[in-house]
């Protein structure tokens, strides 16, 4: 087994904010170290079945998410894994761009580009908790086939998608709501032999039965963009079928838990990617409320194939190609960190001086109640971003990267997207590498030579 007693920088968790943490690590010296409970990487981006990334640009066009995530859709746009535009434009109005990603090779892409890093991948490992000393973040007790060991490492980036190290080290976080209930879960998955012609004429017929240009910022009714609408590209993510969904509850045909159902176009034909399950009341770091979850969640996406077999033109002989391995949490803990985040920042689309990247996507909260709200960033711009949302009260050594920065609710309902988390993965990386070569913590870290090098590196920031 190899040493692994004293690493540079140790990445807890291999979604897409920790596989682009681990190679930004890498890539600036230091020796970097992965580890993840699957045999692969990518998180709910692989695992989840989620279909796309959201979102590279803001509402006004200009691209906000560049550097490693960019890197990731070149090399997805190589292996046939993304189109050949790598990002579509998007009708239906919360982001700009859609990014269509085939999660095998985006399997293969992550795998790579770490690899070619020189980060240390451990996977097929579960992380049991937090090596402290005093108030310091010294590594991680893992379990796996070889048994329990230790990783001990100058800086730990805990990109686990839940805050789970920072909050056993002792860290404040807040959770879900002001009553601790949180977002409803997904379970995604595919279906296969779907005729996407017959479905993008029926939204150019029925409008009115779909989310098209919901930011005022676009400035078009429904019936204008559906008119533009040529084929399935133009539409990549659907959102919508109202009238069906609730014709089909009245029936009881659906479930309860949502007024919407919504699908993404793949890049293999005739194939789709299914978000239309939800599942309320539950938490998502309550293992008995997931074992629960992973039961109703697998039952209604037969359910919901048959909904789309009786109410949506084009899916009359569409059939479950697979289901997702990860379930799709939106909420859990976000930690309190030395900045923050708010829902004002984001409607606003301020800036600072201590932005370490950007994000544009609509303020989403999937309330308890089932209802989804949005709220919009003003005037297509968008938000920065700042460091200090990665930095954890009351514990050293630690940077968390991913859907539990610092930030308020619906903030965390923007910057929990994929474009977001990586960008912020990037970030982590960079500032951790850079501690390491400068020996100080993320804490002391300056923020002005971190973000030059993330500009060098091709980040927005």
């Amino acid at each position: 087994m190899a040493d692994r007693s004293n690493v540079d920088v140790l990445v807890v968790g291999a979604g897409m904010a920790g596989v682009c943490a681990a190679i930004a690590a890498a890539r600036g010296g230091a020796r970097t170290v992965l580890t993840d409970r699957y045999a692969f990487l990518g998180g709910n981006a692989t695992a989840g079945l989620l279909g796309n990334f959201l979102t590279f640009h803001n509402m006004k066009g200009e691209q906000i998410c560049d550097g490693i995530p960019q890197e990731i859709v070149d090399e997805l746009i190589k292996l046939g894994g993304a189109f050949p535009e790598g990002h579509l434009h998007n009708a239906y109005g919360n982001s700009y761009s859609v990014t269509p990603q085939d999660g095998e090779v985006l399997k293969l892409v992550n795998q790579k580009l770490c690899l070619e890093a020189g980060v240390d991948l451990v996977l097929n490992t579960y992380t049991i908790g937090p090596i402290m000393d005093g108030d310091r973040v010294a590594g991680a007790r893992i379990v796996n086939k070889s048994g329990e060991s230790e990783i001990r490492a100058q800086v730990v980036i805990d990109a686990s998608g839940d805050a789970d190290i920072a909050a056993q080290a002792g860290a404040p976080f807040h959770l879900g709501d002001e009553e601790g209930k949180m977002m409803s879960i997904s379970l995604f998955s595919r279906m296969g032999n779907v005729d996407l012609d017959r479905h993008i004429q029926h939204v150019k017929e029925n409008p009115y039965n779909f989310m098209l240009g919901e930011d005022p910022y676009i400035g078009k009714s429904r019936e204008e963009i559906a008119a533009g609408l040529r084929t399935h590209k133009d539409y990549p993510l659907v959102t919508g079928y109202y009238e069906s969904v609730k014709l089909a509850q009245s029936r009881g045909e659906f479930h309860p838990n949502r007024q919407r159902v919504v699908f993404s176009i793949t890049t293999i034909p005739g194939v789709v990617t299914i978000n239309s399950t939800s599942m309320l009341g539950y938490s998502g770091i309550d293992n008995d409320d997931l074992n629960q979850v992973a039961i109703e969640g697998r039952e209604q996406v037969f359910k919901v194939r048959d909904f789309y077999r009786k109410y949506a033109p084009g899916f009359e002989e569409c059939y479950v190609v697979d289901s997702a391995s990860a379930i799709g949490v939106r909420e859990t803990r976000r930690i309190i960190g030395e900045e923050t985040l708010t829902d004002e920042d984001c409607i606003e689309a301020r800036k600072g001086p201590r932005d370490i990247g950007q994000g544009a996507y609509c303020l989403d909260v999937h309330q308890p109640t089932g209802v989804i709200e949005h709220k919009h960033v003003r005037d297509g711009e968008a938000y920065g971003i700042p460091y200090g949302v990665m930095l954890p009260q009351k514990i050293e050594n630690c940077l968390v990267a991913g859907r539990p920065v610092s930030s308020d609710r619906f903030a965390n309902g923007s910057v929990r997207n994929q474009a977001h988390i990586m960008t912020i993965g990037q970030a982590a990386g960079t500032a951790a590498a850079m501690c390491v070569e400068r020996r100080t913590t993320p804490h002391e870290l300056p923020v002005e030579p971190l973000r030059e090098k993330l500009r060098q590196d091709g980040a927005v920031v």
